[in-house]
């Protein structure tokens, strides 16, 4: 009886850790400013979106493809994460556009000699994925879209 508790006790114990480390390690906000400027657009909080935005899952990344039209409105969009030291600001960084005709939204994961790629390494690396343009996820994108000019 005592090692089934001892067991037990050590799974919950586990379960606690596992569940600690996921939080730590969330998104805590988004910065979207106008790409190529550093004026802040909208910084989002809001719990729904920052679930969606979970760095480490990359939940909002959908399938690559060629690259968007030019012309579109680009945003670059900036996550904050929960680390054990405290929040890492502008720890992984993005670009974001709209097809205003289409709705449709495109992300871009920066890569190899381009300024935020670095920032991105040192939280995660993406092969095959980084400096390419993908679709974004069709959830993240209508949860993002209120906070767009």
């Amino acid at each position: 009886m005592r090692t089934i508790l001892v067991a037990l006790a050590t799974v919950a114990l586990a379960a606690g850790a596992l569940s600690a480390r996921a939080e730590i390690k969330s998104t805590t906000k988004l910065t979207v400013t106008a790409d190529g400027s550093d004026s802040r657009i909208n910084e989002i909080t809001e719990a729904h979106v920052l679930r969606l935005s979970h760095v480490f899952t990359g939940r909002f990344i959908g399938e690559p493809i060629d690259t968007p039209v030019a012309s579109m409105p680009r945003y670059t969009i900036t996550f904050d994460i929960q680390t054990h030291e405290g929040v890492k600001v502008a720890a992984y960084t993005v670009q974001y556009c709209v097809d205003a005709s289409t709705g449709e939204a495109f992300v871009y994961l920066p890569g190899r000699g381009e300024p935020p790629y670095r920032r991105n390494l040192s939280t995660i690396i993406r092969d095959g994925h980084d400096g390419r343009w993908h679709r974004a996820a069709a959830e993240w994108r209508d949860a993002l879209y209120p906070h767009l000019p």
